[in-house]
């Protein structure tokens, strides 16, 4: 049997942030094109699961319609006291959370963010792979997609695309510790 691949799937400065201070990701409009998805769509349609830090899910939760009704949601959080939601189900062991999917889904799992629950699983080896969204700005502040010092991690480049709004997309697939590639 097959097994999900956790992906984070997320977008970058040129410097490295997620986010700004404040939380605001409104520079990641800076290359909207009408028509042009950067591939989003084929990547949904290939996942069955979404799971999220409880920062991003705050952000997530205003939206008009909730964005990942078709797919199963986890919120990790430190806290077992949050208001109950009925798109999420909260969790606060997302290695375990993370290791059920893998054996269970039929589809790819989403590492949607943020920064945080990201590094916690990269230093758990719990991430298969890396889609990374790199957006021709420099914040020069803000939320950084990856905390120092994580472990060592080799990657192996699977595509790299790069479009005419500057956007530049890699997508990356983790070597595991026992170094099968």
């Amino acid at each position: 049997m097959i097994m999900s691949n956790v992906i984070l799937y997320i977008a970058t400065s040129l410097d490295g942030y997620i986010a700004k201070v404040d939380h605001d990701i409104s520079w990641l409009s800076n290359v909207e094109v009408k028509g042009e998805d950067y591939g989003y769509r084929d990547f949904f349609d290939g996942i069955s699961a979404v799971i999220m830090g409880n920062t991003s899910f705050q952000v997530i939760k205003d939206f008009d319609d909730w964005p990942y009704a078709d797919k199963q949601c986890f919120v990790a959080s430190h806290s077992p006291d949050i208001t109950p939601n009925d798109n999420v189900t909260f969790i606060t062991d997302p290695a375990a959370t993370i290791k059920q999917l893998k054996a269970s889904s039929k589809g790819n799992i989403w590492l949607l963010g943020g920064a945080n629950l990201a590094d916690s699983l990269l230093r758990l080896d719990l991430v298969d792979e890396l889609i990374l969204s790199t957006i021709p700005i420099l914040l020069g502040n803000g939320i950084r997609l990856f905390n120092a010092p994580l472990p060592e991690l080799g990657v192996i480049l699977l595509s790299s695309q790069s479009y005419p709004s500057g956007l530049i997309q890699t997508h990356y697939k983790i070597i595991k510790n026992n170094k099968s590639a």
